[in-house]
Protein backbone atom coordinates (compact mmCIF):
# COMPACT_ATOMS: atom_id res chain seq x y z
CA UNK A 1 0.00 0.00 0.00
CA UNK A 2 1.36 3.43 -0.97
CA UNK A 3 2.28 5.55 2.05
CA UNK A 4 0.06 8.42 0.91
CA UNK A 5 -3.10 6.31 0.96
CA UNK A 6 -5.63 7.02 3.68
CA UNK A 7 -5.97 4.05 6.02
CA UNK A 8 -9.63 3.45 6.83
CA UNK A 9 -11.08 1.56 9.75
CA UNK A 10 -14.77 0.72 9.25
CA UNK A 11 -16.92 0.50 12.36
CA UNK A 12 -19.93 -1.68 11.62
CA UNK A 13 -20.38 -4.12 8.74
CA UNK A 14 -24.10 -3.83 8.27
CA UNK A 15 -25.60 -2.70 4.97
CA UNK A 16 -23.80 0.67 4.85
CA UNK A 17 -20.50 -0.54 6.27
CA UNK A 18 -20.34 -3.26 3.62
CA UNK A 19 -21.26 -0.72 0.94
CA UNK A 20 -18.30 1.49 1.85
CA UNK A 21 -15.92 -1.46 2.25
CA UNK A 22 -16.65 -2.57 -1.31
CA UNK A 23 -15.75 0.89 -2.65
CA UNK A 24 -12.65 1.43 -0.50
CA UNK A 25 -10.97 -1.97 -0.54
CA UNK A 26 -9.43 -1.36 -3.99
CA UNK A 27 -9.32 2.45 -4.01
CA UNK A 28 -6.30 4.20 -5.60
CA UNK A 29 -6.05 6.72 -2.75
CA UNK A 30 -7.32 4.73 0.23
CA UNK A 31 -7.32 1.28 1.77
CA UNK A 32 -9.29 -0.54 4.44
CA UNK A 33 -6.84 -1.64 7.13
CA UNK A 34 -9.28 -2.49 9.92
CA UNK A 35 -12.92 -3.41 10.51
CA UNK A 36 -15.01 -4.01 13.58
CA UNK A 37 -18.30 -5.77 14.13
CA UNK A 38 -19.62 -7.85 16.99
CA UNK A 39 -20.67 -10.53 14.46
CA UNK A 40 -17.58 -12.72 13.82
CA UNK A 41 -18.94 -13.90 10.47
CA UNK A 42 -19.24 -10.34 9.17
CA UNK A 43 -15.80 -9.28 10.30
CA UNK A 44 -14.32 -12.36 8.64
CA UNK A 45 -15.91 -11.44 5.28
CA UNK A 46 -18.82 -13.90 5.27
CA UNK A 47 -21.35 -11.62 3.59
CA UNK A 48 -23.31 -13.93 1.32
CA UNK A 49 -27.06 -13.51 1.65
CA UNK A 50 -26.80 -10.16 3.47
CA UNK A 51 -29.10 -7.51 2.00
CA UNK A 52 -30.41 -3.97 2.49
CA UNK A 53 -33.05 -1.90 0.72
CA UNK A 54 -31.01 -1.39 -2.49
CA UNK A 55 -28.82 -3.51 -4.73
CA UNK A 56 -25.48 -1.76 -4.38
CA UNK A 57 -23.16 -4.20 -6.06
CA UNK A 58 -21.49 -7.54 -5.63
CA UNK A 59 -19.84 -8.91 -2.49
CA UNK A 60 -16.03 -8.34 -2.45
CA UNK A 61 -13.90 -11.50 -2.63
CA UNK A 62 -12.63 -12.93 0.64
CA UNK A 63 -9.11 -11.98 -0.47
CA UNK A 64 -10.08 -8.35 0.12
CA UNK A 65 -9.84 -9.10 3.85
CA UNK A 66 -6.22 -10.20 3.62
CA UNK A 67 -4.17 -8.14 6.05
CA UNK A 68 -7.23 -6.30 7.42
CA UNK A 69 -7.30 -6.18 11.22
CA UNK A 70 -10.61 -7.40 12.66
CA UNK A 71 -11.94 -6.14 15.98
CA UNK A 72 -15.04 -6.84 18.00
CA UNK A 73 -15.44 -3.27 19.29
CA UNK A 74 -15.13 0.21 17.86
CA UNK A 75 -12.95 1.25 20.78
CA UNK A 76 -10.33 -1.31 19.74
CA UNK A 77 -10.39 -0.07 16.16
CA UNK A 78 -10.07 3.58 17.16
CA UNK A 79 -7.02 2.68 19.26
CA UNK A 80 -5.28 1.07 16.25
CA UNK A 81 -2.38 3.38 15.35
CA UNK A 82 -2.45 2.15 11.74
CA UNK A 83 -5.91 3.67 11.24
CA UNK A 84 -6.01 7.37 10.35
CA UNK A 85 -9.65 7.55 9.16
CA UNK A 86 -12.61 6.08 11.04
CA UNK A 87 -15.79 5.38 9.07
CA UNK A 88 -18.77 4.98 11.41
CA UNK A 89 -21.61 2.83 10.09
CA UNK A 90 -23.15 1.73 13.38
CA UNK A 91 -26.62 2.50 14.81
CA UNK A 92 -27.43 6.18 15.23
CA UNK A 93 -26.98 6.42 19.05
CA UNK A 94 -23.31 5.50 18.60
CA UNK A 95 -22.56 8.18 16.00
CA UNK A 96 -21.79 11.03 18.39
CA UNK A 97 -19.74 9.22 21.07
CA UNK A 98 -17.65 7.27 18.57
CA UNK A 99 -17.09 10.25 16.26
CA UNK A 100 -15.93 12.32 19.22
CA UNK A 101 -13.65 9.53 20.48
CA UNK A 102 -12.11 9.09 17.02
CA UNK A 103 -11.57 12.83 16.54
CA UNK A 104 -9.99 13.12 19.98
CA UNK A 105 -7.69 10.23 19.02
CA UNK A 106 -6.49 12.27 16.03
CA UNK A 107 -8.47 10.42 13.35
CA UNK A 108 -10.49 11.89 10.49
CA UNK A 109 -14.14 10.78 10.57
CA UNK A 110 -16.70 9.90 7.92
CA UNK A 111 -19.95 9.21 9.77
CA UNK A 112 -23.09 7.77 8.22
CA UNK A 113 -26.29 9.80 8.38
CA UNK A 114 -28.04 10.93 10.45
CA UNK A 115 -25.21 12.89 12.04
CA UNK A 116 -26.58 12.05 15.50
CA UNK A 117 -29.86 11.42 17.27
CA UNK A 118 -30.28 14.99 18.57
CA UNK A 119 -28.95 18.42 17.52
CA UNK A 120 -27.13 18.74 20.86
CA UNK A 121 -25.10 15.63 20.00
CA UNK A 122 -24.30 17.18 16.60
CA UNK A 123 -22.99 20.28 18.39
CA UNK A 124 -20.64 18.12 20.44
CA UNK A 125 -19.33 16.50 17.24
CA UNK A 126 -18.74 19.90 15.64
CA UNK A 127 -16.84 21.09 18.71
CA UNK A 128 -14.69 17.94 18.74
CA UNK A 129 -13.83 18.34 15.06
CA UNK A 130 -12.84 21.97 15.57
CA UNK A 131 -10.70 21.15 18.61
CA UNK A 132 -8.96 18.23 16.90
CA UNK A 133 -8.22 19.94 13.60
CA UNK A 134 -9.35 16.78 11.83
CA UNK A 135 -11.91 16.40 9.04
CA UNK A 136 -15.47 15.42 9.91
CA UNK A 137 -18.07 14.68 7.24
CA UNK A 138 -21.50 13.05 7.38
CA UNK A 139 -22.41 10.67 4.57
CA UNK A 140 -25.49 12.20 2.96
CA UNK A 141 -25.36 10.05 -0.16
CA UNK A 142 -28.26 11.81 -1.94
CA UNK A 143 -26.09 14.91 -2.39
CA UNK A 144 -23.88 12.66 -4.54
CA UNK A 145 -26.64 10.65 -6.25
CA UNK A 146 -26.23 11.24 -10.02
CA UNK A 147 -29.84 12.25 -10.67
CA UNK A 148 -30.01 14.59 -7.68
CA UNK A 149 -26.61 16.03 -8.57
CA UNK A 150 -27.82 16.82 -12.09
CA UNK A 151 -31.04 18.40 -10.84
CA UNK A 152 -29.12 20.58 -8.38
CA UNK A 153 -26.74 21.69 -11.13
CA UNK A 154 -29.56 22.53 -13.54
CA UNK A 155 -31.34 24.57 -10.87
CA UNK A 156 -28.14 26.42 -9.93
CA UNK A 157 -27.45 27.18 -13.61
CA UNK A 158 -30.95 28.61 -14.05
CA UNK A 159 -31.98 26.11 -16.72
CA UNK A 160 -35.58 25.94 -15.48
CA UNK A 161 -35.82 29.52 -14.29
CA UNK A 162 -36.55 30.62 -10.76
CA UNK A 163 -37.52 27.73 -8.49
CA UNK A 164 -41.20 27.52 -7.52
CA UNK A 165 -41.64 24.24 -5.68
CA UNK A 166 -40.10 20.83 -5.04
CA UNK A 167 -41.68 17.49 -4.13
CA UNK A 168 -39.62 14.67 -2.65
CA UNK A 169 -40.84 11.15 -1.85
CA UNK A 170 -39.12 8.16 -0.23
CA UNK A 171 -41.39 5.21 0.54
CA UNK A 172 -40.99 1.53 1.31
CA UNK A 173 -42.15 -1.33 3.50
CA UNK A 174 -40.64 -1.84 6.98
CA UNK A 175 -36.83 -2.40 7.03
CA UNK A 176 -36.44 -5.85 8.54
CA UNK A 177 -32.80 -6.32 7.54
CA UNK A 178 -30.97 -4.34 10.26
CA UNK A 179 -28.98 -6.10 12.98
CA UNK A 180 -31.25 -7.04 15.89
CA UNK A 181 -33.96 -4.98 14.19
CA UNK A 182 -32.51 -1.70 15.47
CA UNK A 183 -34.09 0.36 12.67
CA UNK A 184 -37.50 -0.75 13.91
CA UNK A 185 -36.68 0.37 17.45
CA UNK A 186 -37.65 4.02 17.32
CA UNK A 187 -35.68 4.91 20.44
CA UNK A 188 -32.52 3.99 18.52
CA UNK A 189 -33.29 4.96 14.93
CA UNK A 190 -35.70 7.84 15.43
CA UNK A 191 -38.11 6.00 13.16
CA UNK A 192 -38.48 6.59 9.45
CA UNK A 193 -38.61 10.34 10.07
CA UNK A 194 -35.00 10.57 11.29
CA UNK A 195 -33.52 7.67 9.34
CA UNK A 196 -35.24 7.37 5.94
CA UNK A 197 -37.06 10.69 5.48
CA UNK A 198 -33.93 12.58 6.57
CA UNK A 199 -32.44 12.03 3.10
CA UNK A 200 -35.09 14.30 1.60
CA UNK A 201 -34.97 16.74 4.52
CA UNK A 202 -31.27 17.14 3.81
CA UNK A 203 -31.67 17.52 0.06
CA UNK A 204 -34.50 20.03 0.45
CA UNK A 205 -32.31 22.35 2.51
CA UNK A 206 -29.36 21.67 0.17
CA UNK A 207 -31.48 22.78 -2.80
CA UNK A 208 -33.64 25.54 -1.33
CA UNK A 209 -31.92 26.61 1.87
CA UNK A 210 -33.59 26.89 5.26
CA UNK A 211 -37.39 27.26 5.26
CA UNK A 212 -39.16 30.02 7.13
CA UNK A 213 -41.84 27.65 8.45
CA UNK A 214 -42.43 23.92 8.76
CA UNK A 215 -45.71 22.03 8.99
CA UNK A 216 -46.06 18.25 9.09
CA UNK A 217 -48.51 15.48 9.73
CA UNK A 218 -47.65 11.86 10.30
CA UNK A 219 -48.22 8.63 12.15
CA UNK A 220 -46.42 6.13 14.33
CA UNK A 221 -45.56 2.82 12.73
CA UNK A 222 -43.75 -0.42 13.47
CA UNK A 223 -40.81 1.34 15.15
CA UNK A 224 -43.08 3.07 17.65
CA UNK A 225 -41.79 6.43 16.40
CA UNK A 226 -43.01 8.49 13.44
CA UNK A 227 -42.76 6.12 10.51
CA UNK A 228 -44.73 8.09 7.92
CA UNK A 229 -44.66 11.85 7.51
CA UNK A 230 -45.79 14.46 5.01
CA UNK A 231 -44.10 17.81 5.59
CA UNK A 232 -44.41 21.20 3.94
CA UNK A 233 -41.55 23.70 4.03
CA UNK A 234 -42.64 27.27 3.37
CA UNK A 235 -40.41 30.12 2.27
CA UNK A 236 -41.35 33.75 2.64
CA UNK A 237 -40.50 34.38 -1.02
CA UNK A 238 -43.31 32.02 -2.10
CA UNK A 239 -41.32 28.86 -2.73
CA UNK A 240 -42.30 25.63 -1.00
CA UNK A 241 -41.32 21.98 -0.71
CA UNK A 242 -43.49 18.95 0.02
CA UNK A 243 -41.70 15.93 1.46
CA UNK A 244 -43.25 12.51 2.03
CA UNK A 245 -41.38 9.62 3.58
CA UNK A 246 -42.02 6.44 5.45
CA UNK A 247 -41.63 2.70 5.81
CA UNK A 248 -45.21 1.71 6.65
CA UNK A 249 -46.26 0.30 3.27
CA UNK A 250 -47.33 -3.34 3.11
CA UNK A 251 -44.62 -5.85 2.12
CA UNK A 252 -43.36 -6.72 -0.38
CA UNK A 253 -43.80 -3.14 -1.65
CA UNK A 254 -40.29 -2.19 -2.92
CA UNK A 255 -38.30 0.91 -2.05
CA UNK A 256 -38.88 3.98 -4.21
CA UNK A 257 -37.48 7.51 -4.20
CA UNK A 258 -38.50 10.36 -6.45
CA UNK A 259 -38.13 14.10 -6.96
CA UNK A 260 -39.96 16.74 -8.99
CA UNK A 261 -38.62 20.28 -9.29
CA UNK A 262 -40.74 23.02 -10.87
CA UNK A 263 -39.27 26.27 -12.11
CA UNK A 264 -40.72 29.21 -14.02
CA UNK A 265 -39.53 27.76 -17.33
CA UNK A 266 -39.41 24.01 -16.86
CA UNK A 267 -39.79 20.82 -14.87
CA UNK A 268 -37.17 18.29 -13.78
CA UNK A 269 -38.32 14.87 -12.62
CA UNK A 270 -36.86 11.51 -11.63
CA UNK A 271 -38.12 8.32 -10.00
CA UNK A 272 -36.07 5.27 -9.13
CA UNK A 273 -38.90 3.19 -10.63
CA UNK A 274 -38.47 4.75 -14.09
CA UNK A 275 -34.83 4.12 -14.92
CA UNK A 276 -31.69 6.27 -14.65
CA UNK A 277 -32.80 9.20 -16.81
CA UNK A 278 -33.91 12.57 -15.47
CA UNK A 279 -36.83 13.99 -17.44
CA UNK A 280 -36.55 17.66 -18.45
CA UNK A 281 -39.72 19.34 -19.74
CA UNK A 282 -39.11 22.83 -21.18
CA UNK A 283 -42.52 23.65 -22.64
CA UNK A 284 -41.66 22.27 -26.07
CA UNK A 285 -39.60 19.13 -25.63
CA UNK A 286 -39.36 16.25 -23.20
CA UNK A 287 -35.67 15.39 -22.90
CA UNK A 288 -34.32 12.28 -21.21
CA UNK A 289 -30.95 12.99 -19.59
CA UNK A 290 -28.86 9.91 -18.86
CA UNK A 291 -27.25 9.81 -15.41
CA UNK A 292 -24.56 7.31 -14.57
CA UNK A 293 -22.32 6.83 -11.58
CA UNK A 294 -22.16 5.46 -8.06
CA UNK A 295 -23.24 7.86 -5.31
CA UNK A 296 -21.30 6.07 -2.58
CA UNK A 297 -18.14 6.02 -4.68
CA UNK A 298 -18.56 9.75 -5.36
CA UNK A 299 -19.16 10.43 -1.68
CA UNK A 300 -16.08 8.48 -0.61
CA UNK A 301 -13.96 10.10 -3.35
CA UNK A 302 -15.05 13.58 -2.25
CA UNK A 303 -14.26 12.90 1.41
CA UNK A 304 -10.86 11.43 0.53
CA UNK A 305 -10.01 14.45 -1.62
CA UNK A 306 -11.00 16.81 1.20
CA UNK A 307 -8.79 15.00 3.71
CA UNK A 308 -5.77 14.70 1.42
CA UNK A 309 -5.99 18.30 0.23
CA UNK A 310 -6.81 19.74 3.66
CA UNK A 311 -10.06 21.29 2.37
CA UNK A 312 -13.20 21.65 4.45
CA UNK A 313 -16.02 19.47 3.04
CA UNK A 314 -18.19 22.41 2.00
CA UNK A 315 -20.36 20.39 -0.37
CA UNK A 316 -21.58 18.33 2.57
CA UNK A 317 -20.61 20.33 5.62
CA UNK A 318 -21.11 19.01 9.17
CA UNK A 319 -23.04 22.21 9.99
CA UNK A 320 -25.58 21.49 7.26
CA UNK A 321 -25.86 17.88 8.48
CA UNK A 322 -26.69 19.22 11.95
CA UNK A 323 -29.34 21.45 10.36
CA UNK A 324 -30.97 18.43 8.73
CA UNK A 325 -31.27 16.69 12.10
CA UNK A 326 -32.75 19.85 13.60
CA UNK A 327 -35.29 20.16 10.78
CA UNK A 328 -36.37 16.55 11.34
CA UNK A 329 -37.03 17.35 15.00
CA UNK A 330 -39.03 20.42 13.97
CA UNK A 331 -41.15 18.17 11.78
CA UNK A 332 -41.72 15.89 14.76
CA UNK A 333 -42.79 18.89 16.85
CA UNK A 334 -45.21 19.94 14.11
CA UNK A 335 -46.66 16.41 13.94
CA UNK A 336 -47.07 16.24 17.72
CA UNK A 337 -48.59 19.72 18.14
CA UNK A 338 -50.51 20.06 14.89
CA UNK A 339 -49.08 23.57 14.57
CA UNK A 340 -46.88 25.38 12.07
CA UNK A 341 -43.35 25.84 13.43
CA UNK A 342 -41.66 29.07 12.35
CA UNK A 343 -37.90 29.47 12.20
CA UNK A 344 -36.78 32.81 13.55
CA UNK A 345 -34.09 34.79 11.77
CA UNK A 346 -31.85 34.29 14.79
CA UNK A 347 -32.29 30.52 14.62
CA UNK A 348 -31.60 30.46 10.88
CA UNK A 349 -28.39 32.44 11.40
CA UNK A 350 -27.26 30.09 14.17
CA UNK A 351 -27.88 27.02 12.02
CA UNK A 352 -25.86 28.26 9.08
CA UNK A 353 -22.68 28.97 11.04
Amino acid sequence: MASDKLRFGICGLGFMGRTHFARLCDHPRAAVVAVCDRDPALRSGDWEGRFGNLDLGSVPPREAFSGVAAYETAEELIADANVNVVLIALPTPQHAPLSIAALQAGKHVLCEKPMAYRPSDCNRMLAAAKASGRTLMVGHCIRFWPQYELIKRYVDEGRIGALRFVTLRRLTSPPTYSADGWLLAGAQSGGALLDLHLHDVDFAQHLLGLPDAVFATGMAGPSGAIDHVVATYRYDDGRYAVLEGGWVLTPPRPFEMSITVQGQRGTLEWSSERGNEVRHYDGTHAALIACEGDAYQREDDYFIECVLSGRTPERCSPASSRTSVALAWLEQRAVETGKVVRLSGRLQTAWTR
